[in-house]
């Protein structure tokens, strides 16, 4: 039996692709506390906010002995886990927003006790709301970085996008239908074919063409050392998240 503790976007998003009864609890809604899951299931999802994540851990102490742990919790490393629970077999994962129509994915490393049977069971688990990648658990925080907040970049460029093309004379929803629509369809196509992105990039771009000038003027502001501050910073504030917020 699985139980979920937590039941924001990304806890129902897992409850929603797991066949068979699974077990919900979660502070802000009215169904069953974390101690009745913890309790009644074999392996247990912890899908808390990393400051929530020591208070859960103390209270579901004295009913997970023997039982398997996956967090989702960003920055929340399996030693804090293991430490907290007592040498518990631990899984951690990192999906990221996409898992919520099936298109995630998802990276995955195992704490000290955890056994490689526990990592299969997390692959099936995370197998069904996408992608499932290994990683070691040191790589953990430049996944959340480039994965787990990459659909957040997605998102403000496309809502960029559209405000530029309403800004050189397009009707605001027409704007934003060519922008997802050029997104959509280019994920699409470098899932199809066989090219690295440098290679889309000059097919796209003719020389002395329109996307050519776009390219340069990105080049000229710097958006590519833009984008590697802004992983760094978005790696930097996942390693922090366990120093400076949970205590376990």
């Amino acid at each position: 039996m699985i139980g979920i503790i937590g039941a924001g976007n990304m806890g129902m998003a897992i409850a929603s692709r797991i066949k068979g009864k699974v077990f919900l609890s979660d502070k802000n809604r009215r169904i069953s506390d974390n101690v009745t899951v913890a309790k009644r299931s074999d392996i247990i999802i912890l899908a808390v906010k990393p400051q929530d994540m020591g208070e859960v851990l103390r209270e579901i102490r004295p009913y997970v002995k023997e039982k398997l742990i996956i967090s989702i919790a960003a920055g929340v490393a399996t030693s804090s886990i293991e430490k907290a629970l007592g040498k518990a077999r631990v899984i951690r994962v990192m999906p990221n927003m996409p898992a919520m129509v099936g298109k995630g994915i998802s990276a995955v490393t195992r704490g000290r006790f955890a056994k490689p049977k526990d990592l299969k069971i997390a692959f099936g688990i995370f197998s069904k709301v996408g992608e499932v990648a290994e990683i070691k658990e040191n790589m953990m925080d430049a996944v959340t970085a480039v994965s787990g907040s990459g659909p957040a970049y997605y998102f403000l460029f496309t809502h960029l996008l559209a405000k530029a093309g309403e800004a050189s004379g397009l009707e605001k929803g027409l704007a934003m239908k060519l922008a997802k629509a050029a997104f959509i369809g280019a994920a699409e196509t470098a899932c199809r074919k066989d090219l690295s992105m440098e290679e889309f990039v000059k097919k796209v771009a003719s020389k002395g063409g329109t996307t050519e000038a776009a390219l340069k003027a990105f080049e000229q502001g710097k958006l590519g050392a833009i984008i590697k501050k802004a992983v760094k910073a978005a790696a930097h504030r996942s390693l922090r998240l366990h120093s400076d917020i949970v205590r376990v």
